[in-house]
């Protein structure tokens, strides 16, 4: 009796580690096939307006390199709500063109106080071979 249950148990075993182990190099080293790195970041100024800062590095030089809008959201009781837009109509340097790189810097005052908000940025990466979008969120600050 004792023979058999070990003959079931040890094959189930052997097929639950091999399907629950994953390999490191399954993950990509890259956030996409045209950006290498990118980054948000929410704070605060000392006059209680918030600074957003984002970067973006691309894998080579790139036709168009940058955001295509940045979000600036605040948290109700019935979600994250955009309380203002940043686009490159209105804010044309949040994108740049034939770089490898591009950071900028926002600033914009919060509505209202006390409140949890966040920054959300859509990275926009343009080659001769397509584009590359990204959605990126800060971490959240009360204002």
């Amino acid at each position: 009796m004792k023979k058999k249950w070990s003959v079931h148990i040890l094959p189930m075993l052997l097929c639950m580690v091999m399907l629950c182990s994953i390999p490191a190099h399954a993950m990509e080293a890259r956030a996409s096939t045209r950006i290498a790195h990118s980054t948000v970041t929410l704070s605060k100024k000392s006059n209680g307006d918030f600074s957003i800062f984002f970067s973006v590095q691309g894998v080579g030089k790139m036709d168009v390199i940058g955001a295509s809008s940045v979000e600036v959201q605040r948290n109700t009781i019935f979600g994250w709500i955009t309380e203002y837009t940043f686009t490159t109509s209105d804010t044309p340097e949040i994108q740049s063109e034939s770089k490898f790189q591009h950071n900028a810097t926002l600033t914009y005052s919060p509505l209202f106080e006390g409140k949890e908000y966040r920054a959300v940025v859509m990275i926009y990466v343009k080659d001769a071979s397509g584009v590359t979008t990204q959605r990126l969120e800060s971490k959240t600050l009360n204002s």
